[in-house]
């Protein structure tokens, strides 16, 4: 069997492997168009233009680039690949791409075998910067968070996510303002009761470039408690272990005695962040045997300016063994003064205990006093 080959005549083609491009601001775009010719294409000239309005982009004759044509917001930031025009490839390369390039262009091609154009669709988005989050207290023990990004084009989507990744984006508000230079800034706000914990995922989408950004914000919070325990070693030290959870972000722990003075020897603290990013505190404070008075453990949050404590009283008693002959009055004054004693440390030991239920309700009075002031 065979073949039979008609020819065109005079055929002369000219193609871009996509009709659109897509890119970001500050890329680089190049055009991948070429023609093609049956015959040997001569006296080549290749113009690249973008049209409504019409404006010259690069004007390449067979001697070379002609770019006194050139619209000035192109100029040089062009270059075609003239070492290979001859060959078919008339594609464009056009530098730090802005948002004004975006449109439709045309590259016409003509030579001594023919003549034919392509145009092709630019479209230019911009990514903006990682939302950053602040907040602030309303009226009615309500708060607000609000997620604030600016540099985007076109007009991007706000999604809100709670720690649970519940979409809570149907409580917020989002308002979109205009920059000089085209772009767009976004910020969006969700409100929840005062006092809530927790974290919150903004995520930011650019519906045109298929990309996005996304911060989480963990809200401040004061942790529970504290408490102390409290253990003798076989030594007679006294070791005070103050414990809390639920804290973020990570808190200033702080030992104080009677006098205010801060206790720095012989303090351990420990610090744990559970999955849900909330930190826990385990401070040991190490007492010399006999030690006696009230130790006060705080935790701190720098962020909120408010935090929690917990006053803890030391009682240690000494015993020591008298070997002597006793006699019988001397027994019975000792008895009584040994039952006047207890009587007198039993007393002290009930003071000091009402002490330390006042100390404790004082501390934590004070507390909330100063984190309403904070």
């Amino acid at each position: 069997m065979k073949w039979v080959v008609f020819a065109v005549p005079h055929m002369f083609l000219v193609g871009c492997d996509s009709d659109r491009i897509t890119l970001s601001v500050g890329e680089d775009l190049i055009t991948p168009c070429y023609f093609y010719s049956q015959y040997e294409p001569q006296l080549i000239t290749v113009v690249w233009e973008r049209l409504k309005p019409r404006r010259v982009v690069h004007y390449f004759h067979i001697s070379g680039s002609l770019l006194d044509q050139q619209d000035a917001a192109y100029r040089n930031r062009t270059q075609m690949f003239e070492n290979e025009i001859a060959e078919g490839n008339v594609s464009l390369r056009l530098r730090n791409t802005r948002l004004s390039d975006a449109g439709t262009y045309r590259v016409n091609v003509s030579a001594t075998s023919g003549t034919g154009y392509k145009d092709i669709s630019i479209e230019v988005g911009a990514i903006g910067n990682s939302p950053r989050f602040y907040s602030f207290d309303m009226k009615r023990n309500r708060s607000v968070l609000i997620c604030e990004s600016m540099g985007w084009y076109p007009i991007p989507s706000v999604t809100w996510q709670n720690r649970r990744g519940s979409n809570i984006t149907k409580y917020s508000q989002t308002h979109e303002t205009d920059s000089r230079e085209g772009m767009v800034s976004v910020r969006s706000a969700v409100d929840f009761p005062t006092g809530s914990n927790g974290s919150y995922t903004c995520t930011i989408w650019n519906p045109l470039l298929r990309q996005g950004s996304s911060s989480n914000y963990t809200l401040p919070t004061l942790g529970h408690g504290p408490y102390i325990q409290s253990r003798v070693t076989g030594g007679g030290h006294s070791v005070l272990t103050c414990q809390s959870s639920g804290w973020y972000p990570t808190p200033e722990v702080s030992w104080h005695n009677d006098l205010g003075h801060a206790m720095t020897k012989l303090l351990q603290t420990e610090l744990t962040e559970s999955n849900d990013g909330s930190v826990s505190v385990k401070s040991t404070l190490e007492l010399k045997a006999g030690a006696n008075g009230n130790y006060t453990c705080t935790i701190w949050n720098p962020m909120l300016k408010q935090g929690l404590c917990y006053r803890f009283t030391v009682l240690t008693s000494r015993y020591k063994e008298v070997r002597s002959h006793w006699y019988a009055a001397g027994a019975i004054v000792s008895a009584a003064i040994f039952t006047v004693a207890a009587v007198i440390k039993a007393k002290s030991f009930i003071r000091q205990i009402k002490k330390e239920r006042k100390d404790s309700r004082l501390c934590t009075d004070y507390s909330l006093r100063y984190s309403a002031i904070g």
